[in-house]
């Protein structure tokens, strides 16, 4: 699991202008969120206290010297200006998403990968003379779940990253982190893709896990099978992304039933997402891992940690997200793709 998520996480970088804000009359505007209707879209407006949601203990609430070095960072403005460049123009050729040969070579290769990685370790488990013995194979399935169940955990902390940190200036990165600031924009996109279209990107950083994996002598088969099934889940959150993006009426019926159990991210699940400063509910496979993030705050005492070593401050500490949010495709867009 640390493997992907260094890998995918790792590279975060912004920057942070000083100057002092004017405190003279108010105090810091608590959030608030406005939502104006226009022809085709809704402006959103936020506006929120840099230390309102950080409950982190005593370092943060009775110190009111660090309170106020906080504000007076003026991390708004500057958070406002990286986002205002961010997301770029809305892709527009339904072309750009329908899916390649390549795109499905890569995604094959990739789950193909990680099958072989679950396979080794029912076949190590039969190596190993353990074939007829229930608790091995009980082992082996425990271990898949449990790669399933921390799946979870590993896109909300990658979700986080991305959200909050880097520019589309990042090396590797910056595609991705631009890409998921396009999509607070236009949520819709995700909806119309087609599946290796969708899911492509995350497969060769992915497949530089499963594929050493799959060479590496001596792998425990409990090891393998929980490698082939989180690198897979990392792989298909995307996927599940997007349906939670979609009506029920668009998916299919068991796509449904899985979302309605839980076991699937749900459209209410993570449209508690989707409202700006966009913080929190970042887990996108299942959901469980979101009640227990955001109950405890883990966010806000890393994003606390990472403010005080680096000076660097979260996409979601910003005053406002103002810009035009298109939830759904323009009328008759992509019909000649079938999209």
């Amino acid at each position: 699991m640390s493997a992907i998520t260094i890998a995918l996480g790792g590279a975060v970088a912004a920057s942070t202008a000083g100057a002092a804000r004017s405190t003279s009359g108010r105090s810091v505007a608590k959030k608030s969120a406005v939502q104006v209707s226009t022809r085709n879209a809704t402006v959103c407006r936020v506006i929120q206290d840099v230390t309102s949601s950080m409950d982190v203990g005593s370092s943060i609430d009775t110190d009111a010297e660090m309170r106020r070095r906080m504000v007076q960072m003026d991390t708004a403005k500057t958070l406002r200006k990286t986002i205002d460049a961010m997301g770029g123009t809305m892709i527009q050729d339904p072309a750009a998403f329908v899916s390649t040969d390549f795109q499905r070579a890569v995604t094959t290769g990739l789950f193909a990968s990680c099958a072989a990685l679950v396979a080794r370790g029912g076949v190590g488990i039969e190596m190993a003379g353990d074939g007829g013995d229930p608790a091995a194979w009980a082992s082996l399935v425990g271990s898949g779940l449990l790669a399933y169940w921390l799946s979870d955990l590993g896109t909300g902390v990658f979700h986080w990253s991305v959200d909050n940190y880097g520019s589309k200036a990042t090396p590797v990165m910056g595609g991705i982190i631009d890409a998921f600031q396009g999509h607070h924009k236009y949520p819709w996109t995700i909806t119309k893709r087609q599946f290796a279209n969708n899911i492509h990107t995350t497969c060769p950083a992915t497949m530089c896990v499963t594929v050493p994996l799959l060479l590496t002598p001596g792998l425990a088969p409990d090891t393998c099978a929980f490698m082939g099934v989180f690198c897979s889940m990392i792989v298909l959150s995307q996927q599940f992304h997007a349906w939670s993006h979609m009506k029920k009426s668009q998916l299919p019926e068991i796509v449904v039933k899985l979302q309605d159990l839980g076991v699937l991210i749900s459209r209410k699940g993570h449209g508690a997402h989707h409202r700006p400063p966009f913080e929190g509910n970042y887990c996108i496979v299942s959901g469980w891992w979101n009640p227990i993030l955001d109950d405890n705050k883990f966010f806000n005492k890393m994003e606390k940690v990472v403010f005080e070593a680096t000076g660097v401050a979260p996409r979601c500490w910003s005053e406002t997200h103002d810009f035009d949010v298109e939830e759904e495709a323009p009328e008759g867009w992509g019909k000649e793709y079938n999209l």
